[in-house]
């Protein structure tokens, strides 16, 4: 298995345990996209969002873009479901689409202010006009310390052929947090990612939103019911 395929199976892993409470928001990215027929995810990673809009609408389309490969071919095959491999400061597509989720902090994975506009003008080009967008980023990477290497997260991954273990450190820099990551298996090391998440601070998200066409129309923290306070999720309309 290449480095790139074992992250690909380790982000599922990841995701599983680690991320099991913020996972009601699906029902929430279900609830938001009801009237639309044409749903664009960016970072759909193994389209665990982008699977869920698309079972929930039978005439539903519903493109998932991401960056990699390896967790697109993860992705279960769904009627309606459309995987495209593509950067999303430059997307490969045409629209136009009805509405564009970016959920899990994607935009904050682009480190700089360029970036981010690009893909949001990306985004914006894409959709018909009055077609909105909705990003979920998170504050808690602001809240990030320095550690050295330790144990995040052991749990059995069948995939894998058994235990493995998750090891990470932090180094803060002036605009984002790089998180280091080794996943190992019986003292080997399956493969090695660096994460470098921006953090909400610096996003300069409302600026960035309407230098990209777009009116800001309201921010949700969380997805409702006291689920992920930590998670701001923003709302906006393509400009005509």
């Amino acid at each position: 298995m290449t480095p790139a395929q074992w992250e690909a199976l380790l982000y599922d892993w990841h995701n599983t345990h680690r991320l099991r409470r913020q996972r009601d928001d699906t029902a929430y990215w279900t609830r938001l996209t009801e009237p639309h027929a044409s749903v664009l995810v960016l970072g759909a990673g193994t389209g665990r969002v982008a699977g869920a809009l698309a079972r929930h609408a039978e005439r539903r389309r519903v493109t998932a873009v991401d960056l990699s490969r390896e967790r697109l071919a993860r992705i279960p095959r769904t009627p309606g479901l459309h995987p495209v491999c593509g950067d999303m400061r430059s997307l490969p597509l045409r629209g136009p689409h009805d509405a564009a989720v970016i959920p899990y902090s994607t935009l904050q994975l682009l480190l700089t202010p360029e970036d981010r506009e690009r893909a949001l003008t990306e985004t914006a080009r894409v959709l018909a006009p009055g077609g909105s967008v909705h990003i979920d980023v998170s504050e808690s990477f602001d809240s990030r310390t320095e550690t050295d290497w330790r144990l995040s997260l052991a749990e059995t991954c069948p995939e894998a052929g058994g235990r493995v273990e998750e090891w990470e450190r932090h180094c803060l820099h002036a605009d984002h947090v790089a998180i280091e990551k080794q996943f190992r298996r019986a003292g080997r090391v399956l493969t090695e990612v660096t994460e470098r998440w921006v953090y909400h601070r610096a996003l300069d998200l409302d600026e960035v939103l309407a230098r990209a066409g777009f009116e800001l129309l309201a921010i949700d923290r969380g997805y409702g019911q006291d689920s992920s306070p930590h998670r701001l999720v923003y709302h906006a309309r393509r400009r005509h």
